[in-house]
C-alpha cells in the first residue's frame, strides 16, 4: 500500500475511506466505487488499505481517520 498516495487525497476522502474500511473491511471498495464522481479513486485507495493484514489495517485506518479529522478542524 502506498501511504503517500492515500495522504494526497483530500481529508474528506481519507476520512470516508478510513471509516468505510473500519466498518466494512474488505467490502469497503465495493461500496465506495458506487460514488458517482470519484468512485474509482475511492475504490483503489480502499483496496490498498483493505488488502493489508488486519493487524496493520485497523491501526492504519484509525490513524488516518484521526489525522483527517484533525485537518478538518
Amino acid at each position: 500500500m502506498d501511504a503517500q498516495k492515500f495522504r494526497a487525497l483530500s481529508s474528506h476522502y481519507r476520512a470516508l475511506i478510513a471509516i468505510s474500511v473500519l466498518l466494512d473491511g474488505r467490502e469497503a471498495p465495493s461500496y465506495l466505487e458506487l460514488d458517482a464522481h470519484d468512485g474509482e479513486v475511492l475504490k483503489k485507495a480502499a483496496l490498498d488499505i483493505a488488502s493489508l493484514d488486519p493487524d496493520m489495517r485497523m491501526p492504519f485506518a484509525g490513524t488516518m481517520l484521526r489525522a483527517a479529522l484533525q485537518e478538518e478542524r
